[in-house]
């Protein structure tokens, strides 16, 4: 009885050991997810137009939990910045367009972004659905990790 409950208790403690492995990578290591909202925008062709963003809210999955806010700038630094960034690696993303009717959502694939005044200009590749030529009240989700954007949200949140 002795042998069969050090049995059960080593492998507790052996699994335990290994969820815990991953969470404490996973906090090293967190994927994160950011927000761009817009007053208003437009998509012809492959260029997106996306006006008014205030800031850029990003966020972690859990169990980092990591959260905050960048200026637009910080964030083009950041998508531009490096031989694994987003520039040398586009990533995906759902812009989410508000309509009285409910959401019109795109997944697109973005690249070569740039701000010129209060508008974000930027190259997509529309992976799924279809886009309204103008809009108003739009959100732009971009999903990423640590490894392919050096942000400040990869420095939980220290500028």
């Amino acid at each position: 009885m002795k042998k069969m409950f050090s049995v059960c208790l080593m492998l507790i403690l052996t699994s335990t050991a290994v969820m815990a492995e991953h969470v404490i990578s996973s906090k090293k290591n967190p994927a994160f997810l950011y927000v761009l909202s817009a007053r208003s925008g437009s998509l012809a062709g492959e260029t997106l137009r996306l006006t008014d963003i205030p800031m850029v809210v990003y966020f972690s999955d859990r169990p980092a939990r990591i959260a905050g806010h960048m200026s637009l700038k910080d964030f083009l630094f950041s998508y531009n910045k490096g031989s694994d960034s987003f520039k040398a690696d586009p990533p995906n993303g759902v812009l989410s367009i508000y309509t009285p009717k409910g959401n019109d959502n795109i997944v697109v694939e973005i690249k070569n972004l740039e701000i010129k005044g209060n508008v974000l200009i930027c190259s997509v590749r529309i992976l799924e659905g279809n886009a309204l030529s103008s809009f108003k009240n739009a959100s732009l989700f971009i999903d990423s990790n640590c490894e392919s954007v050096q942000s400040p949200a990869c420095r939980h949140g220290t500028f």
